[in-house]
């Protein structure tokens, strides 16, 4: 607990100091990674910092109702290198920003990292200042920045605590998910008393959704396949299934709950080709399995119940291989 207090302090150290910041998250964001952007944008602003928010690919639509979020942008400013603050949220790994992480990373004069994930971390290998808090046992990347901002004095706004409260929401998959424990509760306490209202996030997060999602969801659904006695689910999505529906890859975020929701099953994986020739898998798992440690066969990641990753290839030539891999984590439980 010391060791994260002192990572507190130094990254709250390091954001009071400086005065113009690029604010990112991985690629394809999802809401701890939108809703961590956004609170920290909002309290960043709130302090007159300079503060561009930026991700690689478009905020999905369940998440425009956040507050700021059409402020995000897809471009780097055009700053001088060497002349802002670059803070990475949500991933710890600087390709996972995208395209351009490189040259942010570069450009920038400093870098704070906030993030629950496993990963390689880049903080060690930098010659520029660098503070970070990579703490796996918190329920959300956006409850971190919670504790920093407490740190600093600045106040929980309406704002801020709408989007910590949607960022948490989701990424617990509702207070569902292995990673919500008292500590998650008393921080949506906190965040309902500084103004989140509940019902009108979960209502737009879980129940606003398109009708190309929920169509796509039906093709997904009938590609439904069981293995090892029902303990392996996977679902598969095409290109073809995506331009029949309209939809995009941003609306699959929570599929692979489905497949996770049978009643046998330990792992669940949706594994989709968005676009020709590349495949992103998102696997879950329910109790003893270690998905993140599936994930890093294929070099992706994430934690101990939820993890991903992507590939080249096509989705039935990664479906053999998981299926064969699985089975090893499965073990006697498979046979």
């Amino acid at each position: 607990m010391k060791r994260n207090e002192d990572s507190i302090k130094e990254v709250a150290a390091l954001l009071s100091s400086r005065d113009r910041f690029v604010v990112t998250a991985h690629e394809r964001p999802d809401g701890d990674a939108v809703g961590s952007i956004l609170a920290m944008g909002h309290m960043l602003k709130r302090n007159h910092k300079d503060t561009v928010l930026y991700t690689q690919d478009e905020v999905p639509s369940s998440l425009s109702f956040l507050p700021g979020a059409s402020k995000i942008v897809h471009e780097l400013p055009r700053w001088k290198p060497g002349s802002f603050c670059l803070v990475v949220l949500d991933c710890n790994e600087i390709e996972r920003i995208g395209q351009q992480g490189a040259k942010a990373l570069a450009d920038c004069e400093s870098v704070v990292i906030l993030d629950h994930h496993l990963g390689k971390g880049f903080c060690s290998a930098l010659t520029k200042p660098c503070a970070s808090i990579i703490d796996t046992s918190a329920c959300a990347t956006a409850s971190l920045c919670f504790q920093v901002f407490k740190d600093l004095g600045w106040p929980i706004t309406q704002e801020v605590a709408t989007c910590i409260y949607t960022a948490v929401l989701t990424d617990t998959g509702g207070f569902r998910y292995s990673n919500t424990s008292v500590r998650t509760f008393d921080l949506a306490k906190e965040l309902v008393e500084a103004g989140a209202d509940p019902y009108d996030i979960a209502l737009r997060c879980f129940e606003s959704r398109p009708l190309s999602k929920l169509k796509l969801l039906g093709l997904a659904l009938e590609t439904l396949e069981v293995y090892y006695n029902g303990l392996l689910s996977i679902m598969i999505l095409t290109p073809e299934m995506f331009e029949m529906c309209g939809a995009m890859e941003a609306e699959t975020d929570d599929f692979v709950s489905y497949a996770r929701s049978l009643d046998t099953v330990e792992i669940a994986a949706l594994i989709k080709e968005a676009r020709p020739g590349f495949v992103s898998v998102s696997l879950r798992s329910k109790r003893f399995v270690n998905v993140a440690e599936l994930a890093s066969n294929f070099g992706g990641g994430g934690h101990f119940n939820a993890a991903g990753f992507r590939m080249p290839g096509n989705p039935y030539e990664v479906k053999d291989k998981l299926i064969e891999l699985a089975g090893s984590y499965l073990g006697k439980e498979a046979l």
